[in-house]
């Protein structure tokens, strides 16, 4: 009896306190849940199906496609009970409403859309732990409602490093309740279908390449399409409100950031186009001009004229900006400069002041699938671990510097 007490205890992971990942609060993660689920699913149609985990064993890593801030609710409805230990990007931690609750929440910062080590070796560490991890592999949310259009091979590496059950919550309706580019939440219908993509025992027979095309194909999804043929009403007042952020373009006159959003209208101040967003999804002309019928269309319109602006040889736009440095100790954004940030076929590069010194940052753009782009207008970038938000001050661009990226990474790596 003692020989086999010695060999279990043996067998347990030793992680040092400092490496100990906190387990999500019971009065702030659990007790809100069970008393919030049957209203979160009543006030927003939610339908959750998660039979098929309800008898996993074991410590798991929950994937989710990121369609907009509310995943996270929709994802903790579905696991529930369990507990979940989430990665967070940093900048959640900055935010004021959440600085009270996110630790308690027992959230792992990560540096979005980067290698971040220790993020890796704290997701380690909970599922040495016994704790369940749940991780948005794309990195950021929607813009237009559809996964995005590049996902890393890494989560095939970081599932084998793990070595622990995987699910994977397939979600339909969490863009439409919030839109990343709207204000407030609508009302209309949810889906999450949960599924056992692998056990642990199934992880460790599996070959990456075959880890990273399962994900790849389970974390699909596009709400525009699902709504449409579904004919779903998704009500809230303002509909159209912040759509002229991510539809820069006008269809009609193919003029740039002349958009403007009043109510559930959409109207180019160039031409007059006026466009109705209906409840249903649908981008109706008002006045029978040109229209796109479905935002991720819009946007695949604004993709394909950015990749006729690429054929130029000589392509650059460069816009002026106000620098702010993210304090990583009192988890807040502090300006720290001024100046101009271009981008070309190679680099973005900003060249300004920064804490009264002159600075140039360069980030080669070759292996950079997208960027990070914020509703104030601006974009984050990391320089020597160090992460920047530049804010353009024409308040316009952040959207199309993202899709240069994106069709940049495209015309680089076709294969």
């Amino acid at each position: 009896m003692e020989k086999e007490q010695v060999k279990k205890d043996n067998d347990k992971k030793v992680i040092a306190k400092e490496d100990r990942i906190r387990k999500p609060s019971f009065f702030i993660y659990f007790l809100p849940i069970l008393f919030l689920k049957p209203i979160i699913k009543w006030k927003f149609n939610l339908h959750i199906n998660n039979k098929e985990i309800k008898k996993l064993k074991g410590p798991t890593l929950a994937l989710q496609a990121h369609a907009s801030q509310f995943d996270i609710v929709t994802a903790i409805c579905s696991l529930f009970p369990k507990r979940y230990n989430i990665v967070a990007a940093k900048d959640l931690f900055t935010w004021k409403a959440l600085k009270p609750f996110i630790n308690a929440f027992g959230a792992i910062p990560i540096t979005q859309l980067s290698l971040d080590l220790t993020s890796i070796r704290k997701m380690k560490n909970a599922i040495d732990q016994n704790r369940n991890v749940l991780l948005y592999p794309e990195g950021r949310t929607s813009l237009d409602g559809k996964e995005l259009p590049f996902l890393s091979p890494a989560i095939a590496k970081l599932v084998k490093i793990l070595d622990c059950n995987v699910v994977v919550i397939e979600s339909k309706g969490n863009y439409l309740t919030k839109p990343r580019y709207y204000k407030g939440l609508r009302r209309g219908r949810i889906e999450t279908y949960t599924r056992v993509l692998y056990t642990k025992e199934q992880v460790k027979d599996a070959n990456p390449k075959e880890i990273f095309e399962r994900i790849k194909e389970h974390i699909k999804f596009n709400d525009n399409v699902w709504q449409q043929e579904n004919n779903i009403e998704f009500k809230g007042k303002n509909l159209a409100h912040g759509l002229d952020y991510i539809l820069y373009k006008c269809p009609n006159c193919e003029t740039e950031y002349e958009m403007s959003t009043s109510e559930d209208i959409l109207t180019c101040n160039h031409c007059g186009n006026k466009i109705q967003y209906t409840k249903t999804g649908h981008l109706v002309s008002l006045n029978d001009l040109k229209t796109i019928d479905r935002i991720d269309l819009w946007m695949d319109y604004e993709r394909a004229s950015i990749q006729k602006e690429l054929e130029n040889e000589d392509f650059k736009l460069s816009k002026e900006v106000t620098v702010l440095c993210r304090d990583e100790i009192k988890h807040e954004y502090i300006e720290v400069g001024k100046g101009s940030l271009s981008i070309d076929k190679e680099n973005i590069t900003f060249n300004g002041q920064v804490n009264n010194e002159e600075k140039e940052f360069i980030q080669p753009l070759a292996k950079v699938p997208t960027i990070i782009t914020k509703n104030t207008e601006g974009i984050d970038l990391v320089f020597d671990d160090i992460t920047y938000r530049f804010l353009f001050v024409e308040h316009k661009y952040s959207t199309k510097y993202g899709l240069i990226v994106e069709e940049l990474f495209r015309n680089n790596n076709q294969k």
